[in-house]
């Protein structure tokens, strides 16, 4: 059985095994930080229990050479032959490989393994290849010495083989490999086949990422079902007293309210302003002396959470009031062209005119789609700037210099109607952390590239809020300021599964009429869509449950996260946590120390996620319009 030809096979697929544990060193060492807290022990089995995975995406990617190689047929030994199976090495593994390595720095911006949504983001790769490799030359480099190790380390025939003559045999051991291929596949013999969540079996939680693979986790996304619908609640009657949720809150139809607000609101996303980058949240430390300012005139959350990892995540919470609560973003999910309503779809109902900026080109990341799905009626991206001013105000590699793309935002709503809804996405503090050739060394420039952008950011912010003070809609005109989602981190305090998901957020009226001060309430991005609602006193039934109005002295708030393997639901004093295989945990807010269970909280958490992924699936994210359920 063990001739030379199966020897030669298990020496080749031991060198990919070898690489494999190379690649998650690596990825280890480049993301030290994230994992830095972990007991050296639990660190060690992280590794070794990545040997499974590995197994497992090996067996997946190289399936076709494995079966090549014991082809039973013809003289398989041949020089041309051999040449043919080496090609097929490299050709199916340097993707994979290549993955990998591209993973060491994207682990930082998402928090988790890429799955299938660089399917989504293709075009956006596509268009800013240039740069990306320019920026990330080390990985391209790494990546290249790796395939070179792969192709001079490949076993090679150095014997004639001593292959066994019966066709019979050579058909019963291609068989038996390939039984052995699908066990590995499946990662053992046991009931359920091998998934990403199997990897979160240590504590801390945050050592699954390193026992995963970057193959394996995006083999595993492909093709992914719908979400798996739950049943801890019987109805719909019951799922909405869990979820401790009136759809009629704000129909004033209903409640016999009536008299809206018609006043302006100007959503201003910071492309990623980190609650660590700012000074306010943290004792004057920080990079934005700006914001720290004008956080002092509003109404600014101390505890505030992005509902997502990523830029694409943020607009479904920011805009319609969705947390992202699954692998997929929903803009390039199965889900997306399922019935959502958005802050722009309820305003559009009370006469306002609703816009969306972002200087980068028009499609990217979906921007301009989504946003006409959530009642955005016009979009502006880099191909509505004006074309005198695009090649001078280019930061050369993916849009507008935010100052002066915010300048021409906020002389362009001088020409739209009272009231108004605009949402603004600020870019120049995305990598490559581009700056203005002017103003090279006049921001920190810290211990992060981001630092220094970020400064420069806040200043185009500043820039903006003097020419718009100076407009006839500014001192009617609500603000809202967040970040879309955190980014890279030095600070201990922020390197943990909360930490990940902070961001400021502050509202802010210059006509003084909100309260002003510093809020210990939970807050989350899910939450803007109702407190805009309940501000500007507006009439429907059309938002969903995940968020609640800041403006609602009645609770202290709430925050759902999810990290690729659990689910969050944080509040005041505890932290619930549910894992895919329905394992409750609870944590003290905000040390995650573990704390007693909350059993009320648990079920409420369940609900949420009940909710979600049943709604998702069904299609069915506003029920109660459908009729109640038992």
């Amino acid at each position: 059985m063990f001739d030379t030809t199966l020897r030669l096979l298990l020496r080749r697929l031991g060198l990919l095994l070898v690489l494999y544990m190379l690649l998650r060193l690596a990825f280890y060492l480049f993301n030290f930080s994230t994992f830095a807290a972990a007991p050296a022990a639990e660190t060690f089995f992280a590794f070794l229990h990545g040997l499974r995975f590995d197994l497992a995406a090996i067996a997946a990617v190289n399936a076709p050479f494995i079966l090549l190689s014991l082809f039973p047929h013809g003289n398989t030994s041949s020089k041309t032959f051999q040449r043919v199976l080496q090609g097929l090495f490299l050709l199916l593994n340097a993707p994979f490989v290549a993955l990998a390595m591209a993973d060491l720095e994207f682990f930082k911006f998402i928090g988790k393994r890429s799955g299938n949504e660089l399917f989504t983001i293709t075009a956006d790769i596509e268009a800013q290849l240039g740069q990306l490799i320019g920026y990330y030359w080390y990985l391209v480099l790494g990546f290249g010495v790796l395939l070179l190790m792969l192709a001079g380390l490949y076993p090679k025939h150095s014997q004639p083989q001593n292959q066994p003559t019966g066709i019979l045999f050579r058909y019963l051991r291609l068989l038996l490999v390939a039984a052995l291929v699908v066990v590995a596949i499946r990662g053992g013999w046991q009931l359920k086949p091998l998934r990403v969540s199997h990897a979160f079996v240590v504590e801390p939680a945050v050592l699954g990422h390193l026992t995963l693979n970057s193959p394996f986790t995006f083999i595993k996304s492909i093709g992914k079902p719908q979400l798996e619908t739950k049943s801890y609640f019987p109805g719909d009657a019951a799922l909405l007293a869990a979820l401790q949720f009136d759809p009629g809150k704000y129909n004033h139809k209903q409640n016999q309210k009536t008299g809206a607000q018609k006043e302006n609101v100007v959503i201003i996303l910071l492309e990623s302003f980190a609650a660590e980058y700012v000074g306010a949240l943290n004792g004057g430390k920080g990079y934005t002396p700006f914001l720290d300012s004008l956080a002092t005139q509003g109404l600014f959350y101390q505890h505030a959470f992005a509902n997502g990892r990523k830029s694409i995540e943020a607009l479904p919470s920011v805009l319609a009031g969705l947390p992202s609560l699954m692998q997929e973003p929903y803009i390039t999910s199965v889900y997306q062209s399922n019935t959502l309503y958005g802050l722009g779809n309820i305003l559009q109902e009370s006469g306002y005119r609703t816009a969306f900026f972002h200087g980068a080109a028009n499609g990217t990341m979906g921007f301009n789609n989504f946003s006409k799905l959530v009642g955005m009626q016009e979009y502006y991206g880099l191909d509505e700037y004006p074309a005198a001013w695009r090649d001078k105000d280019f930061d050369g590699q993916w849009g507008i210099f935010d100052e002066p793309y915010l300048q021409y935002v906020a002389h362009t709503l001088n020409q739209f109607e009272q009231p108004f809804l605009a949402t603004l996405f600020t870019l120049s503090s995305h990598q490559p952390y581009t700056v203005p050739a002017q103003y090279k060394g006049r921001f920190p420039k810290g211990e992060l590239e981001i630092h220094e952008s970020i400064g420069y950011a806040d200043h185009a912010l500043r820039e903006f809020f003097r020419t718009a003070s100076q407009q006839p809609w500014y001192h009617n005109t609500l603000f809202v300021l967040t970040a879309d989602h955190t980014q890279k981190s030095t600070d201990p305090a922020y390197q943990n599964e909360l930490g990940y998901f902070r961001v400021p957020l502050l509202l802010f009226h210059p006509g003084n009429s909100l309260s002003k001060g510093s809020s210990d309430k939970i807050a989350q991005h899910a939450d803007i869509v109702p407190t805009v609602v309940d501000y500007l006193n507006l009439s429907t039934d059309r938002l969903l449950p995940f968020g609640t109005s800041l403006l609602d002295s009645t609770t202290t708030g709430r925050a759902l996260l999810y990290n690729g393997n659990a689910y969050f639901l944080v509040q005041q004093n505890t932290v619930a946590t549910l894992t895919q295989d329905d394992q409750v945990q609870f944590y003290t807010f905000a040390d995650l120390a573990p704390a007693p269970e909350a059993p009320m909280q648990a079920q409420q958490l369940k609900a949420f996620v009940q909710y979600f992924r049943n709604a998702m699936a069904g299609n069915r994210l506003y029920f109660w319009n459908e009729g109640v359920k038992e």
